[in-house]
Parts: structure tokens; sequence; C-alpha cells
């Protein structure tokens, strides 16, 4: 368990650094930040996801990020990957990036959360949204989608999530949008 560990932190790592060495990368910096969380194979909490603490942010037209990648680091992450994880073991990666409209509009495999719809009382509990969100998108289409838009509502900013095998196949994909980006 210990030397998957210590691989799940170092495939997250690269990952990470490839996201950042791209120069358009911070194109895809929502204000909320940019995470990417990797699980272990049998991961049963937010412990057995590593993340980006922080989170990856943008200024002066770069991405980066301050720390290296650590087992609990995002609540936020490992709920979708935790999640998905309970459809499809084999989706053990996730990264959430901006909302481009002209991005959604190109993506095959998109399931889209309008959290307007989302019933009251899962509002208010804390965290359950990322997995309403993530039970939906099975319900609706059978299985986990490759990408997840969360459409954001008042005072959440909307996003755009690829989820994956491994960190740096969804962190490749993510940096294929830049391209789709009329900037």
């Amino acid at each position: 368990m210990e030397s998957e560990r210590d691989y799940v932190l170092k495939r997250l790592k690269e990952a990470a650094d490839i996201f950042v060495s791209e120069p358009k990368a911070y194109l895809l910096v929502p204000e909320i930040r940019v995470n990417i969380g990797y699980a272990v194979s049998n991961a049963s909490g937010v412990q057995d996801v590593a993340a980006i603490p922080g989170r990856i942010t943008a200024a002066f037209n770069r991405a980066f990020y301050c720390m290296p990648p650590a087992f609990g680091a995002s609540d936020h992450v490992a709920r979708v990957i935790l999640t998905a994880m309970k459809y499809d073991p084999q989706v053990r990666s996730a990264i959430d990036v901006k909302y481009y409209k002209e991005v959604v509009e190109r993506l095959d495999d998109v399931y889209v959360f309008d959290r307007r719809l989302e019933p009251l009382e899962s509002r208010t509990k804390e965290g359950h949204t990322m997995n309403l969100m993530v039970e939906l998108a099975h319900e609706k289409m059978g299985r986990i989608p490759k990408y997840i838009v969360d459409m954001g509502d008042y005072g959440k900013e909307p996003t755009i999530f690829v989820l994956g095998k491994d960190p740096v196949e969804v962190v490749k994909t993510s940096l294929s949008f830049v391209n789709l980006i009329q900037k």
C-alpha cells in the first residue's frame, strides 16, 4: 500500500508539472483555482486521495502551484473521485478547470449538472453537491462520463471536470481545451 501511495504522489506531481508548463494553462484556471486529484486503487475516504494543497492558481498569465501533492489535501475533488469510484473503480483521477461554453459545445461524453435543480436539502449539506453531481451523471448516463460540467449557481463558479484513470491523462485532456478557447 505504501508503494502505491508513493506512486500516486509522484504521478500527480508529474501531472501538475505538465499542467503548469503549458504557457496557456492560465486560461483554464477559474477564480476558485484548479485542483487535480488521484486516488489509490482501494480508496475509502478523502485521506486516500492525493491533491495539490492550495490548488493550482494563476497570476500574470502563468499557472503555478506552491506545494507538492499530498493525501487529504482536497475534500472537493476527492468527493468527485470517490463517488465516481463507487460506480467505476477505474476512474481514480479528476481535474476541474474553468468553464467555457465553446469548449463544452465540442465535448462528447458529457453530463451537464444544473445546481439550480438541486434539492434544497442537498444544498444545505456541506460537501453533498459534488457527490450528487456524480451520482446524477451516473444515473442519467448509466456510467461515469469523461466530462461533468458544473453549471454553477449564485456565488458558485461553473467548472468543467475531466475524469479518468490517471492524472496525466486528465491533465492532457484538459490542456487540449486551450485550443478551443476563443481569446
